[in-house]
């Protein structure tokens, strides 16, 4: 008797199994790399209302980053400096003294770019109207987690850590995807990113990136400084 299917038609159920198999796999793989803050989020810089060059200001001219993130030491939040801050630089006491001593003239005769550029408009405008300047946030977590930034720099956490070499970015981006599997990968390895903070500062992001390049730093002085803390990995340390 005839058979009624060719033989080939035996393969059928094993190739469609081998094809949902593969397919599986791939739609796995794609939402495990595509659907992840290392793909959406690394890499987020928004258009500011004030171009803030920050490798001019924490770079160039050496501006410790708690000197406008003022609260980090002892708060839970990096606070955003108000324009007040920012005049206490930006504004020229007279014509031959003061911090920019060649920004005289109101006019945009002056050389100096004080006066004409476009965001220390903005910025004087902010000031003399003392409303709030809306910057967009670039590092921000779900509401669910909450992240101690006192706890983190002084147990010797340098702004590096989290934030890269942000000393070094004309615009700031984000350069970490700050997901749950990133925080943990810190909380049990932390001789990876402690830095002794009386040998150098946390906001030293040069130093601190030296400090931690070395080979043998984090099996020495790392575990050192580790042994003295005990970062929780149990759920109820940032989901409260």
């Amino acid at each position: 008797m005839t058979p009624f299917f060719p033989k080939w038609t035996n393969l059928v159920p094993t190739a469609l199994v081998a094809g949902a198999t593969g397919g599986l796999i791939t739609v796995i793989a794609i939402v495990w790399y595509y659907f992840t803050p290392s793909y959406w989020e690394v890499g987020y810089m928004p258009d500011q209302p004030i171009a803030y060059n920050h490798q001019l200001h924490a770079g160039t001219l050496g501006i410790d980053c708690r000197y406008c993130h003022s609260d980090v030491e002892d708060s839970k939040h990096a606070n955003v400096p108000s324009p007040n801050v920012c005049m206490n630089c930006h504004t020229v006491t007279d014509d031959k003294s003061g911090y920019l001593a060649k920004a005289m003239t109101q006019d945009g005769t002056s050389s100096s770019p004080h006066w004409q550029s476009a965001d220390l408009s903005r910025l004087r405008s902010a000031f003399q109207s003392t409303d709030a300047v809306e910057w967009d946030r670039i590092h921000k977590l779900p509401d669910y987690a909450h992240f101690q930034h006192a706890a983190h720099i002084n147990a010797g956490v340098s702004c590096f850590s989290c934030h890269s070499r942000i000393d070094q970015m004309p615009v700031v981006y984000q350069s970490q995807p700050l997901s749950m599997g990133w925080c943990l990968e810190c909380h049990r390895a932390p001789e990876n990113h402690l830095v002794d903070t009386t040998q150098v500062r946390v906001t030293d992001l040069a130093s601190v990136e030296r400090l931690l390049s070395q080979p043998d730093y984090a099996k020495t002085t790392g575990l050192e400084l580790a042994s003295k803390v005990n970062p929780p990995e149990n759920c109820g340390a940032c989901h409260y």
